[in-house]
């Protein structure tokens, strides 16, 4: 499984998605397919998941409102430019 599958399935239990709505250029958020709460769990599946941490100053919408935006996120991370 890829990170991208392992975040996409992370994503559609949250929500109770089906797997034909959401992809990895799904826009999560200004399509309100997550909320608030989700972006809380969400957060804390990414951490913990592939070991970093999101300060909250990159809690946005570059950073986490599609899958392929949060695989760039967690690389810049993992190479130490975040």
């Amino acid at each position: 499984m890829t990170d991208a599958d392992t975040i996409l399935e992370f994503i559609r239990d949250e929500a109770d998605l089906e797997e034909d709505e959401v992809s990895a250029d799904t826009s999560l958020f200004r399509d309100q397919l997550l909320d608030s709460m989700n972006l809380t769990a969400l957060i804390a599946f990414l951490e913990e998941t592939f070991a970093i941490r999101v300060k909250p100053m990159d809690i946005v919408f570059e950073n986490l409102d599609t899958v392929n935006h949060m695989l760039a996120y967690v690389a810049r991370k993992k190479a130490g430019d975040g």
